[in-house]
């Protein structure tokens, strides 16, 4: 088996254990070259501009005083607010280096105390019963710590639809040469 093979294994089961760990969480987008992550949470309401406006400010600083903890600096910290007809997307993009399990939970709870039960949060899986909150935790845990490995090469985008979650491996964006014009 190869070394490829291996790495695509093991990151789409890093991300679909912080998805499953996390049903609070739309989507994961991981891009190991700018050493990032993205994550997307959805409410059930169109957010106007002032209250898109607070929530991401409110979300900026949470997450730079419990990085302050730590007595660390974001490197990267982006919220975006991107609204359609009935729901808001919410993505926050952090850097690896900084970001932690922890954080991650800081981020579920304030989406839960601050939006109730206009956030989206998926149905549990059927096998769900069955399984250890303790090792959900752990996995969670070694997912985030193994998507800072320096070797993840791949950009993948993990989501739920319906009790199911999907992973996708990303093409590199190369740009494009523009064409000669005579």
């Amino acid at each position: 088996m190869s070394t490829r093979i291996v790495e695509n294994a093991d990151t789409v089961s890093l991300i679909c254990a912080l998805l499953v760990r996390f049903p609070e969480l739309a989507s994961i987008r991981s891009g190991p070259p700018e050493r990032s992550l993205r994550l997307t949470f959805v409410v059930r309401q169109r957010l106007d501009r002032a209250a898109a406006s607070a929530m991401v400010e409110a979300i900026e600083e949470h997450v730079r005083g419990f990085v302050a903890l730590a007595k660390e600096e974001p490197e990267v910290l982006r919220v975006e607010c991107e609204g359609d007809r009935a729901m808001t997307f919410v993505h926050v993009t952090r850097d690896l280096e900084t970001f932690s399990k922890e954080e991650l939970e800081l981020q579920v709870a304030f989406f839960s105390e601050r939006c109730g039960d206009a956030l989206v949060r998926s149905p549990l899986p059927d096998d769900h019963y069955d399984s250890d909150p303790a090792a959900d935790d752990e996995a969670a845990l070694y997912a985030i710590e193994a998507l800072r490995d320096p070797a993840q090469s791949k950009n993948l985008v993990g989501f739920r639809e319906e009790k199911r979650v999907l992973v996708y491996f990303l093409k590199s964006q190369k740009k494009a040469k523009a064409s000669a014009r005579r």
